[in-house]
């Protein structure tokens, strides 16, 4: 069974996502990050592309990126601000 980890995706006018995640997929300026549970802490300053979020249900959540934005991974969580 896969585990999970929770994920918040915030612009400054709303919250993007806020719930669990299996993988998650982003744009950062060195290439494409990958997230799955458990991951070491990082940050990444994100550019323009596609975040894709593989939810616990199986689903597909596709949110575009904007250029500017930060990627936080810490304690099994992830927090996107767009």
């Amino acid at each position: 069974m896969a585990e999970f980890f929770k994920v918040g995706i915030y612009s400054s006018t709303e919250v993007l996502y806020d719930g669990q995640a299996v993988s998650l997929v982003a744009p950062s300026e060195s290439g494409y990050l990958g997230v799955l549970a458990n991951h070491a802490p990082l940050a990444a300053k994100l550019v323009f592309g596609k975040i894709t979020l593989r939810l616990p249900t199986g689903m597909i959540k596709v949110i575009e990126s904007s250029p500017g934005g930060f990627l936080e991974v810490l304690q099994n969580q992830v927090t996107i601000l767009l």
